[in-house]
Parts: C-alpha cells; structure tokens; sequence
C-alpha cells in the first residue's frame, strides 16, 4: 500500500476535485466509506437539476468548522490529503474492507485523538480505479481538533509509511515498496509528466530514461564503459562537475532527443531512481579511476554490423544461457551473499531485455523491469554486493544482447522471443526465491514483476506480437531505440569467460 500526503487549503475545492470526473475521467462512483462521523449522515447528495452534480456544501461546511473556529491560530495549509494505494496487481478491496483500513490509518496517524486530546474531522473517498487501475482511497483530514485546537504536524509522511507498513501486515497485503525497508528510494512522476504521456499516448520520459540507464548498466565494466552505453542508445548525457575542481565529475544529467527542433528535457540521475545516482553507480567499481570531464562528453559506442543470422545466433545462445542461470538459482541459499548482486543483475538483463523488444517502453517486459529494479533496490548506505558468479553470467548474457540490438523483422522477433520467455522464467523464479528470503518488500516488488510476465508464459504462439521492431527510418528519438555499444568479439554466453578481463 502506497500512501502520497499532499497538503491544501480549500476544503471545497478538494471536495470537487473528488466528486468530479478527475483527470482521466477515472471517477465513476465517487461515495464515502468512512468519516468521523455516520456515513450516511456527512455523504452528500446527487442534485437533481444542474446536470446532475453533488451537494458538497454542508460536507465542506461540517470539516470546516474546526478550522474557524481555531480563528487565527489555525494552520494555513489545514487540508491533510492522503491517497492509499495499492498496485494493479493486488486487485480491489471493497468498500467494508477500504473502511477498516482507513478508520485503522487515522487512528495510527493520531488524528482521532486519545482521553487528553480531541480529534480530527476527517472522511474517506473511494471513487474507482486510477487511470493506471489502481484501487485506491482518499482521506481527508482537517488539521484542526473539534474543540478549534490547531495541529501541527511533525514528519507525517514519514509515519504514514510506517502506518502503511503495519496495516499491510494487519490486513494481509503485499508488500509493494522497497524504499520502505531502508533501500534506495524512487522518486515519483509528477502531475505534468503524467499528463503529456497521456497526451502523446507514450511512456513518461523519466519511465523510458530510467529503463535505458540501467540497461546500460548491465555488464558494464567500468564507469566510462557505462556512458558510451548511454550515448549508444541515443541519450544525451551530461556531466555535472565540481565547483572545487572543475575537471571531476560529481554528476550526471540525462534527457532524450528531442524530436525536430524541440528542446531535451533533463532528468539527474538520482532523480531518475534512488540507485542511479553516481555514487550510487560508482559503487560497481570502487578500484576503478574515474573518467575526467572530457572523457565522459568524448565517450562514444559504434553500432554493431552483425548480420541477421549472428544476430540470431547470440539471442539463441543468450536463450540456453539463461534457461541454465534459472536452474542454478535454486542452488543458491536463501542467505547467501550473492543474492544483491543476483537481484541486481537480474534487474538490469530484464532493463536490456525490455529495451530490446519494447523500444516504445509500453508493454509487460518494461513494466515488469521497473518492478524488478525495486525488488533489487540497495540498501542507501550498503556498500557494493560481493561479487556472484551468477550475477557475472547474466552481465555476459546482456553483453550478448547489447550487441545483438534490437529485431529487425517479424522473423527475428520470432527467434528474440525465445529471450523473452527464458527472461521471465528468470523473473518468476527469482520472485520464488527471494520470498524464501522472508524480505517481505523485495519479495512483494519481485512479485509484481513475475505478475507482469505471467500472461506471457501462457499465452504461446501469441508472443511475437510482444517483441517490438522499430521503424528503421532516420535517427533516434523519442521513444529511444536500442543502438549497440562497443562491438566486442561475439562469444558464446554460457561459456566461461575470464571475469578479471
């Protein structure tokens, strides 16, 4: 369960932002499940004329009524607004259960107050799924005690992650949110992204340069390698350097191409998830000197000219590879030290897998890569995993998908899905095995990624419409297409390779 707190300070405007149609005209039976006080008593009513809109006056009025009379010692921002959500793929509560959860929140929020303290006026709206078909309720709290005593908050976001943590265990939800557990955080799209991908019927920009970065990460070997990666799935990357010393790199900023003569929009790195941050990234290779200023704007990748049969080839190898790294997981003990550097490297294969067959960034393999990432998401101060042999198999594995690239026709699609379903056996295994691991939120996100993957396993000949093939005509641009980097000699990836080269 995810709670977002927002802050406001019109209780009616709140109000028919909830009773109206929303952005996405997702609120289709807008209805109260719990309040301070009797439902039927604070629901407003369906008014009859005016085309058939919502009487919220006397509700406004009612949560109102704390804060005038607190008067001048009120809190300004005195609207607490706190969405719960869960993922798709929990499914729907109904309205008895969503009534419980949020009677339990406020409580645990302290804004029903105690035997010294009043309490909040506060209700709880459900009116359908999300645009992304999410089931979710809204509470609003007036932060104002029924005897006109303002309250002020003192970190309520962190302690409605904390509540949300309790009430998962009380209600038997899934645990969806590693950041929850101490890991690295990912931050959130905003209102704006959300809505010009709406527009343009395309992924956010953030979603698509979070996917390409990590893909790029997969099997890197040093900090400079990563960059020309970059660069070869024709992002824009900047560096962001120090004050103190002009020359060293401090940072990193992103952006797709634009199309035509528009301007690129520039994400950093740790804006972009938690875990790609450069120091973050640099963790990987503690040992390693970092590339100056000028070799990260000189660094450059050349594409790959293997023909369509080699290219078939390596997805063929790349399949048997990892159908063996699936079997050998189940050898691997659930306290093992390899499995951060498992999780992590299982993450950036799907990222190169996704990027491969869903350039668009649409689709389950993109979907289920962004939920590995979190299942796989580092502790903020861990220090880099102990190496795995398991973890270098799949880097050579996304080595061989890098320079394989993308399909370039229906035929190759067709031999790129044999990767696709050894990937998400990967993924469901894995989800398996981390839950034996009683790491309750790594488990919950990994969950959520073999869930994205499931209807692929079982939907047979169906799956080469999965596998994307991009328009070969001009440069790329939004979306980005996967271009191969640096072409090294085509090696075979479930032979042994040398893993100090």
């Amino acid at each position: 369960m995810i709670p977002k707190v927002t802050y406001g300070s019109r209780v009616r405007g709140l109000l028919e932002y909830l009773w109206g149609p929303g952005k996405a005209e997702e609120h289709v039976d807008p209805h109260l499940v719990a309040g301070y006080d009797d439902v039927a008593l604070l629901a407003p009513e369906r008014r009859e004329r005016d085309g058939g809109g919502w009487s919220l006056e006397e509700l406004a009025a009612r949560l109102d009524a704390p804060q005038i009379a607190a008067g001048e010692r009120g809190v300004q921002q005195y609207v607490w607004q706190c969405s719960l959500s869960l993922p798709a793929q929990e499914g729907q509560l109904d309205d008895a259960t969503w009534s419980r959860i949020a009677g339990r929140f406020v409580a645990e929020m302290g804004f029903t107050g105690d035997a010294e303290r009043a309490g909040c006026r506060w209700i709880a709206v459900r009116h359908g799924l999300s645009a992304k078909g999410n089931d979710h309720v809204h509470l609003v709290v007036t932060l104002a005690t029924e005897d006109g005593a303002p309250v002020w908050l003192r970190q309520d976001k962190r302690r409605s992650q904390q509540v949300a943590d309790l009430l998962e265990d009380e209600f038997g939800l899934g645990k969806w949110t590693p950041g929850r557990s101490g890991a690295t955080k990912r931050p959130e799209l905003n209102r704006p992204e959300v809505d010009r991908a709406r527009r343009s019927g395309q992924a956010p920009d953030r979603e698509l340069l979070r996917r390409q970065v990590r893909a790029a990460l997969a099997g890197a070997r040093s900090e400079a390698e990563w960059v020309a990666r970059m660069k070869g799935a024709g992002l824009l990357v900047a560096p962001r350097t120090s004050a103190k010393e002009p020359n060293q790199v401090v940072g990193y900023a992103v952006a797709l191409r634009p199309a035509g003569a528009g301007t690129p929009t520039w994400y950093a790195g740790r804006s972009l998830d938690g875990d790609l941050s450069l120091p973050q990234v640099r963790k990987r290779w503690p040992e390693v000197e970092r590339p100056s200023v000028g070799q990260w704007k000189a660094a450059d990748s050349t594409e790959s000219n293997l023909r369509g049969e080699d290219r078939m080839a390596v997805w063929r190898s790349s399949a048997a590879a990892l159908e063996a790294i699936s079997g050998r997981l189940a050898g691997v003990a659930p306290d093992s030290p390899q499995w951060p550097a498992i999780a992590r490297a299982s993450a950036e294969l799907l990222a190169r897998v996704a990027a491969a067959t869903e350039p668009s960034g649409q689709g389950p393999m993109s979907r289920a890569a962004d939920a590995l990432a979190r299942a796989a998401a580092p502790s903020r101060r861990a220090p880099a995993p102990p190496a795995s042999s398991v973890a270098q198999e799949l880097g050579r594995v996304a080595d061989a998908l890098l320079v394989a690239g993308h399909a370039r026709d229906g035929g190759e699609a067709a031999v790129l899905l044999a990767v696709v379903v050894q990937a998400a056996r990967l993924v469901v295994a894995l989800a398996e095995l981390r839950a034996a691991q009683q790491q309750a939120h790594a488990a919950g996100a990994a969950a959520a990624a073999a869930a994205h993957l499931m209807p692929l396993l079982q939907s047979g000949a169906q799956l080469v419409d999965q596998v994307q093939v991009p328009n070969q005509g001009g440069p790329p641009q939004r979306p980005v297409h996967t271009v191969p980097g640096p072409v090294r000699p085509r090696v075979d990836p479930s032979v042994e390779r040398d893993p100090q080269r």
